[in-house]
């Protein structure tokens, strides 16, 4: 994460360092391994899947953090399109916010931030087991964040699908 600051205060590789690790990286990442899970995807019952990791950042604008909150969005963006062009060779995407955890990426950010930070790594860990262990051909493509009920998740299934929940839109 960059450091606090506005855009004119901050140096212009600082500002795009957020960019290299979360779009970029992914980009790598991406572009390496999904060539083998489609080769393999016979061994996995006929499924892979790739699971993102954005933030809560991504759905709001707040002063001194606009590069990394939007290369987060473009995270949520990202696994939405491998889902529309690779779902139908057996991807499925998620991309999941880990909720708020203290971990090193924090240390840096004010005080008041670094302690309203209530979540455990293992809420994360659990949430993406869950996503990881059965085929949810409906979840595809989506947000989903990890401190959510997925019970409660399920249960709103056919109002997410309906109204195309949990993507990116502008809604008037």
């Amino acid at each position: 994460m960059e450091p606090t600051k506005p855009l004119l205060d901050l140096d212009p590789d600082e500002a795009w360092q957020p960019w290299e690790v979360n779009v970029r990286g992914l980009l790598n990442m991406t572009r390496a391994f999904l060539p083998l899970q489609l080769s393999t995807r016979a061994s996995a019952n006929g499924s892979c899947t790739i699971i993102n990791v954005a933030s809560s950042g991504a759905l709001s604008a707040r002063p001194g953090s606009g590069s990394y909150r939007s290369s987060k969005l473009a995270v949520l963006r990202w696994t939405e399109t491998l889902q529309l062009e690779y779902g139908d060779q057996g991807l499925w995407t998620f991309c999941v916010n880990p909720g708020a955890i203290k971990t090193k990426i924090t240390e840096n950010a004010p005080a008041q931030v670094r302690d309203a930070l209530p979540d455990r790594p293992d809420i994360a860990g659990d949430t993406i087991a869950w996503l990881a262990a059965e085929r949810r051909e409906w979840l595809g493509g989506r947000y989903v964040s990890c401190p959510w009920d997925m019970e409660e998740l399920l249960n709103k299934k056919d109002e997410i699908v309906e109204k195309d929940g949990l993507k990116m839109r502008i809604v008037f």
